[in-house]
């Protein structure tokens, strides 16, 4: 077995063709298949390096290797050679028509009431007439020449799927610029490469028909197709590649856990429900392409969140400590980890909690009673403390001053985090040693 993904360098990677990746890439390890990145960067004037290392990056953070990767532009002498048996076969054509006759072409046809399809007007012209037109300077773009015939396959997503060809125009693979278009060199490099299934978006459906007949007229075999459905807002309209909002490196910054974003996308829109996983292993255990919805899946950034919340809360201290010492936190140990795992959705938000522990609040700003100061003061247990040290403490307070519940408590967590809810305090005691509860306190 072996897929590929085949993103274009004209933009970072989104939340769509990452869901691409990332099926491909599970799908592989969960089938032991082999997983390799093509880079689509034949459109010349839009693709640019930059985007092409920001890709990789995006999808090394992701945790998606791959086991090769190839560039379409360095890949020329080897279209040129498919292109050359495609003429022969008569299977390529050329087409002079200008845009503008096309476009007045498919408004004759659309205003008819018939489908805009390509009406082969080039295809009858003879050798003469062609070589005619090239002398007068009209380059010519060509198109694949379809067999007029039914074009079906069974998608291991959407199910069985199929086109009658004659209601299809004749793509157009070359340019009259002699650029090619996304179909020759995608077909020829799944040939090249053996790729055995090829997994994307249903904006594809309509090229696999193309594809299918052009592995056909390359004599080679045809690989297992997948469509996986869009990803839409709750209004149901999809998202926009250029939001960048959207995009994977957004979510990198803002804080995402690779392995959130591996399991919302695998498991959205499918039978299986999303569940907080930290195990990679487990995840692909879980996948099964088939329980993937036919229908479109609803992205929410706030359910996404949710999961990241609570996807960090199965981390233990050894897991999460090198992420602690990227953010340089000033609290590296197991203690800090359990006071703030429950309560934060980021990473990177240990930082808030680290100004809340050591930041000296005033009692008056929160009308706290003096006596209850003094009590607190007077019965703090000596140090070093535990997680046991909360409870003794409160205890003690409870004995002197008969306060229990919330009124004992919200005094003591206002002072101590200037918050009124956040994580349990037998978690911050540990944090500090007698003097610093007592700086607290406004003892010291």
């Amino acid at each position: 077995m072996k897929c590929r993904f085949a993103p274009s360098p004209t933009g970072n990677i989104h939340i769509g063709n990452a869901r691409s990746a990332i099926l491909n890439w599970i799908f592989c390890q969960k089938n032991k298949g082999e997983f390799i990145l093509r880079i689509d960067d034949t459109d010349i004037n839009r693709s640019s390096k930059e985007f092409e290392t920001s890709i990789k990056k995006d999808l090394k953070w992701l945790g998606l290797n791959w086991s090769s990767t190839f560039n379409q532009s360095s890949r020329n002498n080897i279209y040129n050679e498919k292109i050359q048996i495609l003429k022969q076969k008569k299977r390529l054509y050329p087409c002079f028509e200008t845009e503008e006759e096309l476009a007045l072409k498919k408004k004759s046809l659309l205003s008819s009431g018939k489908p805009p399809i390509y009406d082969r007007a080039s295809l009858i012209l003879n050798e003469d007439e062609i070589q005619e037109k090239i002398q007068a300077g009209i380059k010519p773009h060509w198109r694949f020449k379809l067999e007029h015939k039914n074009i079906s396959w069974n998608d291991i997503i959407k199910g069985e799927v199929s086109f009658d060809a004659i209601n299809l125009s004749d793509p157009v693979l070359i340019r009259a610029d002699g650029s090619l278009l996304y179909h020759l060199p995608s077909v020829i490099d799944d040939i090249m490469e053996n790729i055995t299934h090829i997994i994307r978006g249903e904006d594809h459906i309509a090229n696999t028909a193309f594809h299918i007949q052009i592995f056909q007229a390359l004599e080679s075999n045809i690989p297992s197709f997948a469509h996986h459905p869009f990803l839409v807002d709750d209004t149901g309209k999809g998202f926009s590649k250029r939001l960048g909002s959207l995009s994977i490196e957004n979510f990198r910054n803002e804080g995402y856990e690779n392995i959130s974003l591996i399991n919302y996308f695998l498991f959205i829109g499918s039978s299986s429900n999303i569940e907080p996983m930290k195990d990679l292993n487990k995840i692909i255990n879980k996948f099964d392409i088939h329980s993937l919805s036919k229908s479109s899946a609803k992205f929410s950034i706030e359910s996404l969140k949710n999961l990241n919340e609570n996807t960090i809360k199965l981390f233990n201290y050894d897991e999460i400590n090198h992420k602690l010492i990227n953010i340089n936190s000033d609290f590296q140990n197991e203690i800090f980890w359990r006071f703030i795992k429950n309560n934060i959705s980021f990473i990177k938000e240990a930082k808030e909690w680290e100004g809340v522990i050591t930041k000296i609040n005033n009692a008056k700003d929160f009308n706290i009673d003096d006596s209850f100061i003094n009590t607190a003061i007077d019965e703090l247990p000596e140090d070093p403390f535990d997680e046991k040290t909360w409870d003794n403490w409160t205890s003690k307070i409870n004995i002197k001053t008969g306060l229990k519940g919330k009124d004992l408590f919200m005094p003591l967590r206002l002072i101590l985090t200037g918050k009124s809810h956040g994580p349990e305090l037998k978690y911050l005691i540990p944090l500090f040693n007698k003097n610093g509860i007592l700086q607290k306190l406004g003892k010291i």
